[in-house]
C-alpha cells in the first residue's frame, strides 16, 4: 500500500510538471501581421489600413500598378528563418491564379495554331474513352471557362480522404497526382451539361494536361516557353519536392496559427500548383495593361460565370461600382492570392499572402472599391464547436472519477478518457476557430484535464490482487472505449 501511494504522488508530480509547460508552448497562437516593412512605405500603410487589426495575416508580398509605374510592399514574416522578411521576390504559392495562366497559355498555343480551343475532346484525345460521352463532346473552351458540366474534384472515397488529411492535419491533397490520374478522373467523371458556369479544379487540369499531350511536350515546358519566359517571370516554377523548395520561400500558416505542408507539382498543376512572386505577377499584370501580355484574348469577357460576372479562359470580369475589373484568386493550404486589374484607369493589384485568410477585400481595396469588411467571417456552429470541445475535453475523466467504478476497470476507464481528452485537445488546436474564441479556452482545457487526471489517480480504489478481469468487464470496458471513440469520430465529421 506504501507502495502505490508513493507512486500515484510520483504521478501526480509528473502530471504537474508536464501540463504547465503544454499550456505555455501549446496554446494556439493565430496569425498576426507584424510591424516589419519593407519596399514602400505608402503602400505598406494602404495596406496595413485595409487589413484592419491584421489578425489572421502572417505576410503579405503586394504589388500596386497604376500610370506612374509599379510600387511594391512587404509586410510581415513569412515564416522562413532564412528570409524572415516579405519582398517583392518572396515566393508564394500562387493556387488559382494558375488558372487565368493556364488560359492564356491555351489562347497562345491557339493563336499559334498549335492547338484548337473549339475541338472535342474526343477528337484531341481519340484514344481516350470516356464514361459519360457528354465529357467526349466537350472542348478546351469549356474546361477553361467552367462550363464542361464537371465537379470540383473527383467524387471518390480517395478524395474525401485527401481532402480530410488537409483541414485536419494540413496535408497537400494533389500530392502525388499525375497527369494520367487527371485523366483517368475525366474518363470517370459525369457531367451534368455543358454551357453553365460550375467551378472545377479537374476540368481546368483536363485542360491545361490535354494541350500538353496534343503539342507533345509536358505542361510545365509550354508554360515557360510560351508565356513565363516572354513576360520575364524567372522567378515563378513549380515545386517538385520539399528539397527543392526554394530558400526564398513562405512558410504557409492556417489564420489561426497551424502550419500547413507545402503544395507541390502535380498532375493538378494547371489548375493551382504554380509558386510566383508579387514582382513576376506585377509583370503579367503591366503586360496585360498594354496588350502585350502572350494569349492575352483569354482575358476577354465571353461567358457567363454566374455571381463573379463574365469569364474568358481562367479570368473572371465582374462590373462593379461603375468599373469593369478582371481578376482571379487562389488559396491553397496556407496561402492566398489575389490579382486584379482594371483597363480603363490602368490599375493593376497583387496581393499574395502566407496564411489561408482571404485577401481579395485587401486587392479589391487596393484598386479604389469600396469594400465593406468581411474577414474573418464568424462561423457559428465553428465558434460553438471549439469552446465545447476546448471544455468538454475533461469530461469523460471527470465522469470516471465521479462513477468510481470498480477497481479492475477504473484504470482502463480512466485511460480511455484521459486519451480521448489529448487526442481532442491536440486535434481542436488545429482546427478551433481561434481567430473568433479567444485562444486562451484551449490552455485552460488542457488544465481541467490535468485536474481531472489528478482527481481519477486520487480516487482511484487501490489495488486488489485478488480480483481478475473477466469477459463481463473486458466488454464493458471495450463498449467504453468505442463510446469515446464515436464522440470522436462525431468532432471529426462535424469539421469536415
Amino acid at each position: 500500500m506504501v507502495r502505490y501511494q508513493r507512486r500515484r504522488l510520483l504521478l501526480l508530480c509528473v502530471t504537474v510538471m508536464l501540463a504547465l509547460p503544454s499550456c505555455v508552448f501549446f496554446t494556439p497562437r493565430p496569425s498576426t501581421l507584424s510591424s516589419a516593412t519593407t519596399g514602400d512605405a505608402a503602400l505598406a500603410a494602404q495596406v496595413r489600413a485595409a487589413a484592419g487589426s491584421a489578425r489572421g495575416y502572417r505576410g503579405l508580398a503586394v504589388a500596386a500598378i497604376n500610370r506612374d509605374g509599379i510600387r511594391f510592399a512587404g509586410l510581415g514574416e513569412s515564416g522562413n528563418p532564412e528570409q524572415p522578411h516579405v519582398d517583392k521576390s518572396t515566393l508564394f504559392e500562387a493556387g488559382s491564379l494558375g488558372k487565368p495562366i493556364t488560359g492564356m497559355l491555351l489562347s497562345e498555343l491557339a493563336s499559334r495554331n498549335r492547338l484548337r480551343l473549339d475541338a472535342p475532346l474526343q477528337k484531341l484525345l481519340p484514344d481516350m474513352r470516356f464514361g459519360d460521352p457528354t465529357l467526349g463532346s466537350v472542348t478546351l473552351r469549356d474546361l477553361a471557362s467552367h462550363r464542361a458540366g464537371l465537379d470540383l474534384m473527383p467524387s471518390n472515397l480517395h478524395m474525401f480522404m485527401r481532402g480530410a488529411e488537409l483541414r485536419i492535419m494540413g496535408k497537400d491533397p494533389y500530392r502525388g497526382m499525375t497527369e494520367e490520374d487527371v485523366f483517368a478522373a475525366g474518363r470517370n467523371a459525369a457531367s451534368s451539361g455543358t454551357g453553365r458556369f460550375r467551378y472545377s479544379n479537374l476540368g481546368m487540369a483536363l485542360a491545361g494536361q490535354t494541350a500538353a499531350r496534343v503539342v507533345g511536350k509536358t505542361y510545365e515546358a509550354l508554360l515557360h516557353q510560351y508565356v513565363l519566359a516572354p513576360l520575364n517571370m524567372r522567378s515563378t516554377r513549380t515545386v517538385h519536392s520539399d528539397a527543392a523548395v526554394p530558400r526564398n520561400s513562405a512558410t504557409g500558416y492556417k489564420a489561426t496559427g497551424a502550419v500547413m505542408q507545402h503544395w507541390l507539382a502535380s498532375g493538378y498543376t494547371p489548375a493551382g500548383d504554380l509558386w510566383s512572386t508579387s514582382e513576376d505577377l506585377a509583370r503579367l499584370l503591366l503586360a496585360e495593361l498594354r496588350g502585350t501580355a502572350p494569349g492575352a484574348e483569354a482575358a476577354v469577357p465571353r461567358f457567363d460565370a454566374a455571381g463573379a460576372g463574365k469569364i474568358g479562359l481562367g479570368w473572371y470580369t465582374t462590373r462593379t461600382q461603375g468599373r469593369e475589373i478582371t481578376w482571379h484568386d487562389g488559396s491553397t493550404g496556407g496561402f492566398t492570392s489575389y490579382m486584379g486589374f482594371d483597363r480603363s484607369s490602368r490599375q493593376g493589384v497583387v496581393v499574395l499572402s502566407n496564411t489561408d485568410q482571404p485577401v481579395d477585400a485587401l486587392g479589391k481595396s487596393l484598386l479604389g472599391l469600396t469594400v465593406e469588411r468581411e474577414y474573418p467571417a464568424h462561423d457559428l456552429p465553428q465558434i460553438a464547436l471549439t469552446v465545447l470541445c476546448s471544455i468538454g475535453a475533461a469530461g469523460p475523466v471527470f465522469y470516471v472519477a465521479w462513477r468510481r467504478f470498480p477497481r479492475k476497470i477504473y484504470a482502463v476507464h480512466l485511460g480511455f478518457s484521459v486519451a480521448f481528452g489529448v487526442i481532442l485537445l491536440t486535434l481542436l488546436r488545429r482546427i478551433g476557430d481561434w481567430l473568433s474564441v479567444p485562444p486562451l479556452a484551449w490552455p485552460l482545457g488542457s488544465a481541467l484535464l490535468s485536474v481531472g487526471f489528478l482527481l481519477g489517480v486520487s480516487r482511484c480504489p487501490p489495488p486488489d490482487h485478488g480480483q481478475r478481469l473477466d469477459i463481463r468487464t473486458a466488454l464493458s470496458a471495450a463498449r467504453y472505449g468505442v463510446a469515446l471513440l464515436s464522440l470522436l469520430l462525431l468532432v471529426i465529421s462535424a469539421e469536415l
